[in-house]
């Protein structure tokens, strides 16, 4: 079972691109999977578990340049306690945390380090606020390739010493995360090193996928709501694609949760945009929040985001501080849940949503807890 033979072509000029990048060399659009034909009748590879037990529907790689540390398969836990408090009954957590690094970002690294391995390239540098970052660094140590990791200089202590454990060289910058992107690519452009950046890269995405195809086959029936926590919105964007791969285009529209894209209102682009009618993302003024993760100003992939919340009919959702950490105590107090203040946001916009009435005491809710609380504490 090796997966799907898939070309690159520029979202934004149509020109076909190598494998080996990252964005359009022409336009310096970003670049789209294009899958050929139908999706695979056989979808699940029942000798395998986790994110690659989804093979026969993920990129093709050889089975020799597969870098995996056990990543996927994460459990689903039904919060009571805590629905009960919003007067919501169904809502389950997906438990991303328990990937191998702490967080979810584990399924789109493997995707990306095993394509990056099947081409024989031997460096990796990537950009992140400490999650990604991680995963790529620990990853990287397992195909044995070169790691380079571009931090904010206020980055989570405990995420930055994860970083440095596994190997990578890790470069923390002053400023904005856009600055963190900035310093990254002029790297990129000055080494040649293969930019492993997972809000752009395509190969980061289709791994994402497979928090869809978990969903799919574990509940069988399809979650009403499906609340993230969005920064550069990889999980949306891959969960929005992965149901549409597994049912096609029309039905997996129809089949897909509403998704809710979860935001700080110290930096909230995403909300900006659907209050505004808009296809992109506009300038807006950031602010500082607990919720460090999310802080991406201009996400790559706005347009992609976008689409998947509204052809869900979903929402986007700014939440404040106090209410970010006031859900991450309540979860962890009635629930036994700890998860950092980027994951508890969602949370709170869940709380935001239920009190607003855009989710029905009777809705089937997943939030998807994406990272550890021990990997940042507050």
């Amino acid at each position: 079972m090796a997966g799907v033979d898939v070309a690159l072509r520029c979202r934004d000029c149509g020109r076909a691109a190598d494998l080996r990048d990252w964005r359009c060399t022409r336009c310096g659009g970003l670049l789209r999977l294009e899958w050929p034909g139908l999706t695979p009748d056989q979808r699940i590879d029942p000798a395998a578990r986790g994110v690659w037990r989804y093979r026969p529907v993920l990129p093709a790689v050889g089975a020799s340049a597969i870098v995996t540390l056990g990543e996927g398969a994460t459990p689903i836990a039904w919060i009571d306690r805590w629905a009960a408090a919003h007067r919501l009954g169904q809502v389950g957590v997906k438990l991303e945390y328990l990937n191998p690094t702490g967080s979810f970002k584990d399924r789109g690294t493997t995707m990306l380090v095993s394509h990056a391995r099947s081409l024989g390239l031997g460096r990796l540098i990537e950009d992140s606020s400490g999650n990604a970052g991680a995963s790529v660094a620990a990853y990287a140590a397992r195909a044995g390739v070169e790691a380079t990791i571009f931090v904010p200089a206020a980055a989570p202590a405990a995420k930055r010493a994860q970083i440095e454990r596994v190997g990578a060289t890790i470069v923390p910058i002053d400023g904005t995360r856009e600055a963190v992107t900035e310093a990254a690519l002029a790297e990129v452009a000055r080494s040649g090193a293969y930019y492993a950046g997972h809000n752009a890269n395509p190969f980061f995405v289709a791994g994402m996928a497979t928090f869809a195809y978990e969903l799919i086959e574990e509940l069988g029936a399809t979650p009403r709501h499906l609340v993230i926590p969005t920064g550069g919105g990889s999980l949306c964007v891959g969960c929005f694609d992965g149901y549409r791969r597994w049912f096609d285009e029309k039905a997996g529209c129809q089949r897909c949760p509403r998704i809710h894209a979860v935001q700080s209102s110290g930096c909230a682009p995403l909300v900006a945009a659907i209050e505004h009618g808009l296809d992109r993302v506009p300038a807006i003024r950031r602010n500082r929040t607990v919720a460090g993760g999310i802080e991406v100003e201009r996400p790559p992939r706005d347009r992609e985001i976008l689409q998947a919340i509204r052809r869900t009919g979903g929402s986007a959702v700014a939440v404040d501080d106090d209410e970010i950490l006031a859900q991450r105590r309540l979860l962890a107090r009635t629930e036994g849940i700890d998860v950092e203040p980027t994951t508890a946001a969602a949370f709170a916009g869940l709380a935001r949503l239920a009190k607003d009435g855009v989710i029905a005491p009777d809705d089937m809710v997943v939030v998807a807890a994406t990272g550890a609380g021990w990997k940042d504490p507050g």
